[in-house]
């Protein structure tokens, strides 16, 4: 479930502004549901998007695809810096515009998302640990 900006310490916000430049102009995104967090943050020093999450779990899913988004290096958005305070993991990538994919049939969008999946396809996973299920869950799953 989506937060309000004004749910962050005071020492995260500082530390996003620090960041970004000084005064921060934020935007929440209008859709998503993966982070407690989910804005677009403008300051001095350009905009980022910014991702933030509290709770071990919530923490180490926002970990997950953080370890994801680097081993996948080629596809944007980059991450451009990471931090914790007080409970929260917060993440900075670029911020790309524009609109959400169109993946109704016929769309041109289907194309390029049919170029980025087999990209990622041939794309090795990391050899880590803690990218196997139970690590990620901290629990095991029974599979059918």
């Amino acid at each position: 479930m989506r937060s309000d900006w004004t749910a962050l310490p005071q020492s995260v916000t500082a530390g996003i502004a620090e960041r970004v430049g000084g005064t921060l102009d934020v935007a929440h995104a209008s859709s998503g549901d993966h982070a407690e967090i989910a804005s677009t943050v403008r300051g001095p020093a350009g905009q980022v998007f910014v991702k933030a999450r509290s709770g071990e779990l919530s923490v180490r899913s926002l970990r997950y695809e953080l370890a994801v988004t680097r081993a996948i290096d080629r596809h944007p958005p980059a991450v451009l810096w990471q931090f914790e305070s007080d409970g929260w993991l917060v993440v900075g990538t670029e911020h790309l515009a524009g609109p959400h994919p169109d993946l109704s049939p016929g769309s041109t969008d289907l194309n390029l998302l049919l170029a980025v999946l087999t990209a990622l396809q041939e794309t090795p996973a990391p050899d880590e640990t803690w990218f196997a299920p139970a690590t990620r869950l901290g629990f095991a799953h029974q599979g059918r």
